[in-house]
């Protein structure tokens, strides 16, 4: 008489040992987000940046409103008529930062450098004083809580991928009408 060939062992243990050997390799195997994916450059590939135009004129008439993650106490719009693409690849705008009521508190001059998801602030806006240069402006990422609305402004059609999203004109109509926020 034949013994019955007995199935492979499904005990808990085995199971566990399993599916932390499964974890181990899709941990590697899987991206860790745009720089692992190869979308975005090291520093040293990026073109040198050049000079950052002084901080713009805006007005707060014709803001393109970006549509904020929730929990974000303040509203941001972009003035259009700062948007300038420059020939590093640097998007430059003036940013407007409302309060609940809608009065304007602040505005930043700032620089999203796609090809690496970063931004710079060169300069800020008080209403009590004009602007106010940053004394040392540095890359920061667009990922650190810090500059969320940040983030908020390259995915509503800053950036296209890991580069800026064409002309100004483009960035705009983008920003008008964001296939990824829709307009509130």
């Amino acid at each position: 008489m034949r013994r019955a060939e007995s199935a492979p062992s499904t005990s808990s243990a085995g199971l566990r040992l399993r599916a932390a050997a499964l974890a181990c390799i899709a941990a590697l195997l899987l991206p860790a987000g745009p720089a692992a994916a190869g979308l975005l450059m090291d520093d040293e590939q990026l073109p040198p940046e050049d000079a950052a135009p002084a901080a713009p004129e805006f007005s707060t008439r014709e803001l393109i409103a970006i549509p904020m993650p929730p929990g974000m106490g303040i509203r941001i719009g972009v003035d259009p008529a700062t948007i300038q693409v420059g020939k590093d690849g640097i998007v430059r705008y003036v940013a407007v930062a409302t309060n609940a009521a809608g009065e304007a508190t602040s505005a930043m001059y700032e620089g999203i450098r796609c090809s690496n998801a970063q931004v710079k602030l060169y300069a800020r806006h008080y209403a009590d004083g004009g602007w106010r240069p940053v004394a040392e402006p540095a890359w920061v990422s667009l990922y650190e809580t810090r500059v969320r609305y940040s983030l908020a402004i390259a995915k509503a059609g800053v950036c296209q991928d890991a580069s800026a999203n064409g002309s100004a004109s483009k960035i705009i109509r983008d920003l008008r009408g964001s296939p990824l926020y829709p307009t509130p």
